[in-house]
């Protein structure tokens, strides 16, 4: 099976030889991968030094080279030319902003978000079934299922026409849905003021990392599929913004970042921050490294999807492949919904 490698040791160089990935540091060899098997590498910008050569063999092999900041937001990808695919899912994909296909797609997303939502939840209130909290945790539930109800009836003639009414209910259900993850931390003792990007509480900033590991491997998959990364649907343009990522990324949102972090933090691990030399605060590397695993962790791990048994990583790819399909043939495109 092809793999994803993460380097983000400091100091630690990479080159090539053969047809081999060599780490080393401080002179010494650390690691050795064959080339060939690897589907995506990460490299932080805490590493040290990369050589062409290396760069040109992952390139010629279709590896996707990502490179982040520390707090694993993306600030550049390389790729073969291969990876751009069909040009005619491209150009369906930007028709399709114009038609009924960008609201059916946006549509579908969005019920999907929610429902992994409710199930994220659900999946909580299972081990919670005794406790105060239970009722007003399936009474959020009860809520969302009406916005999914919302989503699914909206109609027009584009996306530009729908984008309020669509995003409206999506948004009604996600407060009931940070309310009900409120809920569940309060009953742990955590205090969680609400999701919001910009806040730097420790929950708030744990989501945040989370998500930036997760935009890697979804515009990964959105390149490979041969799809546009920018041309997006309900998040609008943006000059450098991968809105289509970000549309896309909404489906496993709730399983793959929200359930482990959340999972986390009830289980007693208590966030550690710094200050940064900006000035700013954000988690400390041991905590970053705990996250980096469990949400890796979540990754590899499998679930039945269309009647198999699939890593979620692969998941995400099947999806990109099947929204491609949806562009370029027209076939229904039905997003995952997660266990609980």
């Amino acid at each position: 099976m092809l793999k994803e490698l993460i380097i983000d040791d400091y100091g630690m160089n990479l080159h090539k030889v053969s047809e081999r990935l060599v780490l080393k540091k401080q002179g010494k060899v650390v690691e050795e991968h064959a080339i060939k098997e690897l589907q995506d590498l990460i490299i932080s910008n805490k590493c040290g030094m990369i050589s062409i050569s290396l760069i040109q063999e992952l390139i010629e092999n279709g590896t996707q080279v990502h490179f982040v900041d520390f707090k694993e937001e993306p600030f550049s990808t390389l790729y073969t030319p291969a990876h751009h695919g069909s040009v005619k899912a491209r150009r369906e994909q930007l028709r399709g902003y114009h038609d009924e296909r960008g609201i059916e797609l946006s549509k579908e997303i969005l019920t999907a978000k929610v429902q992994n939502q409710i199930n994220t939840i659900k999946y909580f209130l299972k081990s919670r079934k005794e406790l105060p909290i239970a009722d007003d945790l399936r009474s959020q539930t009860e809520y969302m299922k009406m916005y999914i109800q919302r989503i699914k009836e909206v109609e027009g003639v584009s996306i530009e026409n729908v984008r309020s009414q669509i995003i409206s209910s999506e948004a009604h259900a996600a407060k009931h849905y940070w309310k009900a993850v409120k809920i569940i931390l309060a009953e742990k003792g955590i205090e969680f003021p609400g999701r919001a990007w910009h806040l730097q509480d420790p929950v708030n900033m744990m989501l945040n990392y989370g998500y930036a590991i997760l935009r890697s491997r979804v515009t990964s998959a959105i390149i490979r599929a041969g799809l546009e990364t920018y041309a997006g649907f309900f998040h609008v343009d943006r000059s450098g913004r991968i809105s289509f990522v970000l549309d896309v990324m909404e489906i496993f949102r709730p399983s793959i970042v929200d359930r482990p972090i959340i999972s986390l933090i009830t289980r007693g691990h208590k966030p550690g921050t710094e200050e940064k030399e900006d000035g700013s605060t954000f988690l400390d590397n041991k905590t970053l490294k705990l996250l980096r695993e469990y949400i890796n962790d979540r990754l590899e791990s499998k679930e039945e999807f269309k009647g198999n048994d699939y890593h979620l990583r692969t998941i995400i790819q099947l999806q990109a492949r099947s929204i491609a399909t949806f562009f370029r043939e027209g076939k229904k495109f039905k997003g995952y919904i997660s266990r609980w």
